[in-house]
């Protein structure tokens, strides 16, 4: 198998796992409307409140495994010379840490403006 066609596929699972995240999330908020009209005891909503959160908690483990992906693909890419921009995903998240991949302070100072 060729890099491109490795980088191909795992775009494809990339792609898909964005288009699933959301439509999740999408059904979430529609779940916990629902409960939130519903007449019933604390302990039972309280019982669904925990059931969503658990979701949550995989659906953000889920994404970890896309930005994982996401690197994987922008390293075979940046290592042989492969174009990015025909693959149509965005480029690796930085994070806060101290590596290569890191913010600088005026990147920080950057995402927390725009957070803001």
């Amino acid at each position: 198998m060729k890099y491109e066609e490795l980088i191909t596929e795992l775009c494809e699972v990339i792609k898909e796992t964005e288009n699933d995240s959301i439509s999740i999330f999408n059904n979430i908020e529609d779940i916990s409307k629902i409960v939130d009209d519903l007449d019933m005891p604390i302990h039972k909503r309280e019982k669904i409140e925990e059931f969503v959160s658990n979701i949550f908690g995989l659906l953000q483990r889920q994404d970890l495994h896309r930005q994982t992906l996401e690197k994987v693909v922008n390293f075979v890419c940046d290592n042989n010379n492969i174009d990015k921009s025909q693959y149509n995903f965005a480029c690796s998240g930085k994070t806060i840490y101290a590596k290569e991949d890191s913010l600088n302070a005026d990147e920080l100072e950057e995402l927390i403006k725009s957070m803001q």
